[in-house]
């Protein structure tokens, strides 16, 4: 099966979670550590993650196993976030472990908890140096082997999809590159609904060689995404949109917005105002932007250079010269000849154009004319 035919099925209860949407994720070092001295060294930098561990040659005090360290999904950066099992999801990337040696074991992959009423239990889904395996298990996750073989330093595509079935058990569905395997059920279903929450993320564990200091490994997660969508830290962009003489209802008027880097719109949409004309784009990516509103009857205005960095941007605020019935983003005799056929029009009428209704108050009069008057020659931004 091919790893993403099921997504065309898919309709995720996302709709339905009140609760905070993973847009990033917190690193957790050593949260298993037998070797207290090794060198860890991660770093996100969104939607990539790199583990690394290195010096894992033993500290000399028994006992001596492997060092572990995980990284989860997060609405913050900060906390975990605990999903309700109600709630499907699809997690995906390309990973690429090495281990150096390739001997002891060197693992990474797809990690999860599970709330438990004694805590949680984990899951491990993951490929290893030494035994080349690609393989899942851990309770009350289903124990899967894929037919596959791989060495250090390969990239694998793995996926986890969570969800409840028709039946009303929980599922999991495992993919590596092209293969997936069959929807699988969790066993113990009446316990884990007592805790009711799962918390995805990946993992890196280094098995210790004693006196070996050249023994290590690194995992990079790259192209991590959460539901088909790239994962990273957004933000949101607000600010005041003034609507200049229009007496009607504010909350009323589509106003497009265009998001542009170098020239090219990277994001189109149309929002609404509150009544007071505040508004607010959502689902930022961090960068720097030249942000364009264009409502149906006012003139363009482009506010260049909003950057995006780590909080979201307020004050973002623009006043909208009122006149630009034709839409061509300027005022000009097109726009008279425009208001001129819809001159006394009111709604139901057969000339009636609400774009030449330009102060809202649902009647085309003088007043409009005046309107027009005032920003007679104007051009918006391009």
């Amino acid at each position: 099966m091919k790893r993403f035919a099921f997504l065309v099925a898919l309709c995720f209860a996302l709709s339905a979670w009140a609760g905070a949407q993973p847009n990033d994720v917190v690193i957790l070092n050593r949260v298993f550590n037998d070797d207290s001295d090794s060198i860890t060294n991660h770093l996100k930098n969104l939607p990539t993650v790199i583990l690394s561990d290195t010096k894992v040659d033993g500290d000399g005090r028994a006992p001596e196993f492997a060092n572990r360290h995980v990284w989860f999904v997060s609405a913050d950066g900060v906390n975990p976030l605990q999903i309700p099992l109600d709630v499907e999801w699809v997690l995906e990337y390309d990973l690429t472990l090495t281990g150096s040696p390739v001997s002891p074991r060197k693992e990474a992959g797809g990690f999860a908890r599970i709330g438990m009423p004694w805590g949680y239990s984990e899951l491990q889904f993951m490929v290893n140096t030494d035994a080349h395996e690609v393989v899942a298990f851990g309770y009350p996750f289903p124990f899967y082997r894929f037919s596959l073989s791989y060495n250090s330093g390969d990239t694998i595509h793995l996926g986890i999809r969570f969800f409840k079935d028709t039946d009303g058990k929980y599922k999991v569905i495992y993919m590596a590159n092209e293969l997936s395997s069959p929807a699988l059920a969790l066993s113990d279903q009446s316990i884990i609904v007592q805790k009711n929450w799962i918390t995805p993320g990946g993992y890196l564990q280094v098995n210790i060689q004693a006196g070996n200091p050249a023994n290590g490994g690194t995992a990079v997660f790259g192209n991590i995404k959460w539901n088909g969508r790239l994962l990273r830290r957004t933000f949101a962009i607000s600010g005041n949109i003034e609507l200049r003489d229009f007496e009607g209802d504010v909350t009323q008027v589509p106003v497009g917005v265009e998001l542009r880097q170098g020239g090219v719109a990277v994001r189109t949409e149309t929002l609404f105002t509150d009544s007071s004309g505040n508004y607010v784009i959502g689902d930022v990516a961090p960068g720097t932007y030249d942000v364009a509103f264009k409502p149906s009857h006012w003139l363009r205005t482009v506010v260049p250079n909003v950057a995006v960095v780590d909080a979201d941007v307020t004050g973002v605020d623009v006043s909208l010269t009122n006149g630009d019935i034709d839409g061509d983003n300027e005022v000009t005799l097109f726009d008279f000849g425009a208001l001129v056929a819809a001159f006394g029009a009111v709604p139901g009428h057969p000339d009636w154009n609400p774009n030449a209704d330009l102060d809202g108050d649902l009647d085309v009069t003088l007043f409009d004319f005046g309107i027009l008057v005032r920003s007679f020659g104007a051009l918006g931004d391009e």
